[in-house]
């Protein structure tokens, strides 16, 4: 300390860890991995949507869509269909004001997470996600996406949050 250039590159240097850190932990992951949880995964993707129009319009859905598995990709993609889908179907996930994930249920080889969404507008909503763990070599071992509910009356008790 003697010199007094220390302090400050000391100070500059632990300021950039810090801002690294927290940059890299405002921006979801963009592509799925085995190494991501279950609950990993929903919360990822509720997190991208929540901020769907940074850094890009509509990042948030491309990242719902990437995590949305193969079979889930052909039936609703392309992505500018996936889009679509989401602004006209699913809107109270897009920049909702905060999530509830509760615990997963097991149905076969899928877990089923029940999602309370606390949109921008409107009523609070329940929302059912559906993963699988992939087979598919593109990304083995992947929990990704099958599907997204919103609840209804049909749904069993032990799904709700």
């Amino acid at each position: 300390m003697s010199d007094g250039r220390k302090p400050s590159v000391a100070f500059a240097l632990g300021l950039g860890l810090v801002m690294t850190a927290c940059s890299m932990s405002s921006t979801p992951p963009a592509e799925p991995s085995p190494e991501f949880a279950p609950q990993e995964v929903v919360d990822i993707v509720l997190t991208a949507l929540r901020s769907n129009n940074e850094p890009a319009p509509d990042t948030g859905i491309a990242t719902a869509f990437a995590f949305a598995s193969p079979g889930n990709r052909e039936s609703t993609g392309p992505l500018p269909r996936f889009i679509q889908m989401i602004e006209a179907g699913y809107a109270p996930l897009i920049d909702h004001r905060s999530a509830e994930i509760g615990p997963p249920v097991e149905r076969g080889d899928r877990l089923v997470f029940p999602v309370r969404i606390y949109p921008q507008e409107g009523p609070v909503r329940l929302y059912l996600f559906v993963l699988a763990e992939q087979a598919d070599p593109a990304c083995t071992g992947c929990w990704m996406t099958d599907g997204v509910v919103e609840h209804t009356e049909l749904v069993t008790p032990e799904l709700s949050i």
